[in-house]
């Protein structure tokens, strides 16, 4: 599957990179890098792209699965790398206790550092 295809099958599905990441169970960096090039698509990704599209959409089972994994193994917190003076939003990966910082590539472990309060969703 080529970049323009996955994107082909996005459009079709009525989803985002960032959606198709929730549904996979992957980073959602990992599914841009799929739709503009930087990273080919698995075979078994192309095949559950083609298969939901067959389909007419994304199994609402797949959809429940995934979210109540992403709350169960993810959270949003501030933190601050120590030594630095300004705050921003991180996502814990609370499996491999590991903080994914905006806009870098690299993981950082909580004694690397500063946490502040988790961010809670709102009610609704």
């Amino acid at each position: 599957m080529k970049p323009a295809e996955l994107q082909s099958a996005l459009a079709k599905l009525d989803l985002s990179p960032a959606a198709l990441a929730k549904v996979l169970g992957v980073d959602v960096r990992t599914t841009r890098r799929w739709a503009t090039g930087g990273k080919p698509i698995p075979e078994s990704v192309a095949d559950q792209l083609y298969e939901m599209v067959q389909a007419g959409g994304v199994p609402a089972s797949l959809i429940e699965r995934r979210s109540k994994a992403t709350e169960e193994t993810n959270r949003f917190i501030w933190v601050r790398r120590k030594g630095e003076p300004e705050w921003t939003v991180a996502e814990h990966d609370l499996v491999q206790d590991q903080y994914f910082l905006p806009g870098r590539v690299e993981r950082y472990l909580a004694d690397e550092l500063e946490l502040g309060p988790v961010i809670e969703a709102p009610k609704g």
